[in-house]
């Protein structure tokens, strides 16, 4: 992966984990005398007008998504403080944006990590760019403009953070946990981690370490940087958001005392949209006062490194991301993607009726068969999934792989691409039977990554391969692909950090 010239400008996206921590401190009360003892700190929170920009609810309960913003300024922090070098204080940028959707009724929380150099098409005609210049160009609303437009993602409130709300939440909390795999270094922004283990860090390191672009681990006695730039550090920042929220619970972030001071840094540091109402905040809270930070699901969508003229961009991967998207777009993830995936299955094993069997499996799971049939050969020990050429018929065919059990080898078939089937699924010896529930995408993220194009032959398996047998295998753990190779904090199995 290509590096990227440092900048003060751009070290910031962390500010949205404290517009995180904070919403869902905020909405961890459950005491309905609650509601009139914190309405006027709730009130006092500064409130940008968006009322006619934002998606509206039928109820309040709905789900919703609550776009988090960092502001790139340097307000309220000391003169003297090194963030503040080479910085106009007042000057309104934008790094990295997230979205996190909540669903009361579940008990559920999502979080999406758009990464601030994604190359998008900025609404109202202005050309494509990079997503955080939304914000410095035509403020909260013309970036919600552009993440509806893009990405078909409605929002429905809005929360913006800058640079002092970190330090300042971090040691509201009297720090937070992180446990580093090997000693760690940037000395871009000052983080330095002598001994690997757990630590406890206060504001200023845990700034170091959320802002850190240029992140160094001592690995087998040498310093190793992270290769992946922007996209480990996201992934360490959505670490430290589980981290600094089991940090705000075991200090008492559900009692009165405790929350009273978190909402006076809310009331400095964080703007809110003008819908959110102390009533709603404090509703959400009856739901979810139980919320485990554990339960917090991660998203980073696909993209590929590129260049817009001179400037080093993200380009989307669109088609793998799509089914992230649809969860913060509100429809099913998999629903209308299974409809469209056309597939033919071949009996590759002889048993008389295996593939029809099959062919109805898949047909119940939501897939539309396209043909039933004998495979040429009847010795198939390995089930076999067959795509025409196309990114776009090979990310159907790893579709289909994912109800499968069974070891699954992939194999390009020009031939397909005369007929009305994207996919043809040869049924070997070793089929189980079709899965109610997709398997994790994560096991499938190297295979996404090369498209399929490293080998004719390219294997998935849970299974131990057979002597010469062309294989990849994924174990259970494996990151999204854009994260494949990030250092990220990896506490061994029964310690707690």
């Amino acid at each position: 992966m290509s590096k990227r010239r440092p900048s003060n400008r751009r070290t910031w996206p962390q500010r949205l984990l404290i517009a995180f921590n904070i919403f869902l401190v905020m909405t961890s009360l459950t005491s309905a005398w609650a509601l009139a003892f914190y309405n006027r700190q709730l009130s006092d929170i500064p409130r940008v007008a968006l009322q006619g920009s934002l998606a509206t609810q039928t109820n309040a309960t709905d789900p919703m998504n609550i776009l988090l913003v960092g502001a790139d300024n340097a307000e309220g922090l000391d003169p003297n403080d090194p963030v503040t070098i080479g910085r106009n204080v007042t000057e309104m940028l934008t790094d990295t944006v997230m979205i996190l959707r909540i669903d009361p009724n579940q008990q559920k929380a999502w979080l999406l990590s758009l990464p601030r150099d994604l190359y998008v098409d900025i609404a109202g005609h202005r050309g494509k760019d990079r997503i955080n210049t939304a914000l410095s160009s035509g403020g909260p609303e013309l970036l919600i403009q552009t993440i509806n437009e893009d990405f078909g993602i409605p929002i429905h409130h809005f929360m913006q953070v800058n640079f002092a709300a970190f330090k300042s939440l971090v040691d509201a909390v009297d720090g937070v946990n992180v446990y580093f795999n090997y000693p760690a270094r940037d000395g871009n922004t000052g983080l330095d981690i002598k001994d690997p283990g757990c630590h406890l860090l206060n504001g200023s390191e845990a700034l170091a370490f959320a802002r850190s672009r240029h992140y160094n681990a001592l690995i087998d006695g040498q310093w190793v940087e992270d290769p992946t730039s922007d996209h480990g550090r996201i992934a360490r920042q959505q670490y430290f958001i589980k981290q600094a929220l089991k940090k705000a619970i075991d200090k008492g972030a559900r009692n009165p005392i405790q929350l009273s001071n978190l909402l006076g840094v809310a009331q400095r540091y964080i703007k809110i949209d003008d819908t959110l109402t102390p009533e709603q905040i404090l509703e959400l809270g009856s739901r979810f006062n139980n919320f485990n930070p554990d339960d917090l699901l991660v998203y980073e969508p696909y993209t590929r490194e590129g260049y817009a003229g001179q400037a080093a961009v993200l380009f989307l991967d669109e088609q793998p991301s799509q089914e992230m998207f649809n969860i913060f777009r509100g429809v099913n993830p998999l629903l209308n993607v299974l409809a469209a995936t056309r597939v033919e299955v071949r009996n590759g094993t002889g048993k008389v009726g295996e593939a029809q069997d099959v062919a109805d499996d898949l047909t119940r799971r939501g897939f539309t068969i396209t043909g039933v049939t004998d495979d040429r050969n009847f010795r198939n020990d390995h089930t076999i999934i067959k795509y025409a050429p196309g990114s776009g018929n090979f990310i159907a065919a790893v579709l289909v792989a994912r109800y499968l059990d069974a070891t699954v080898t992939f194999e390009e078939e020009p031939a397909l691409a005369d007929t009305d089937h994207y996919v043809a699924l040869v049924v070997g010896r070793d089929f189980t039977p079709v899965r109610t529930d997709p398997r994790p995408i994560e096991e499938f993220a190297e295979i996404l990554a090369n498209g399929g194009q490293q080998a004719t032959t390219t294997v998935v398996t849970t299974e131990p391969p057979k002597p010469g047998e062309p294989v990849t295998t994924l174990p259970a753990d494996v990151p999204p692909a854009q994260n494949a190779r990030s250092i990220v904090p990896d506490p061994p199995d029964g310690v707690e950090c």
